[in-house]
């Protein structure tokens, strides 16, 4: 518990890393896992199977593409409801009550310049 009008740190996880979207041309909804994302220290992939405890997105895009906290059901899934993300977008995933694994997207226009950034801890 914090003390002294202070707050508890964020959790950003031990890795920090990156999954850049550019070679995606299309909008369908796609599943991003830990094993997509290279890890920004080592350049290698990271391991499969890591919880998300932070994401930035940066999407350089003319109008906002779309995420949402879990697996997509199928390539058409509406967007109804889930997450608009216009150029910049962060969030603390650590803080949420379910563990996140995986994250889906949606991009505006499939020729749209999309990174990822995240922060993953071992589950």
């Amino acid at each position: 518990m914090p003390g002294l009008n202070t707050l508890d740190p964020i959790k950003a996880g031990a890795i920090r890393a990156l999954c850049n979207l550019s070679a995606v041309n299309d909008t369908d909804w796609h599943d991003l896992t830990s094993a997509d994302f290279y890890d920004s220290v080592s350049g290698s992939t990271c391991a499969a199977g890591l919880r998300f405890e932070w994401i930035g997105v940066q999407n350089e895009g003319l109008q906002s593409m779309f995420i949402k906290y879990r697996a997509r059901t199928t390539a058409s899934d509406s967007t109804t409801n889930e997450l608009r993300v216009g150029q910049v977008f962060t969030d603390d995933l650590g803080t949420l009550r379910d563990t996140i694994t995986t994250i889906a997207y949606k991009k505006a226009s499939g020729t749209d310049t999309v990174t990822i950034i995240a922060g993953f801890s071992a589950i």
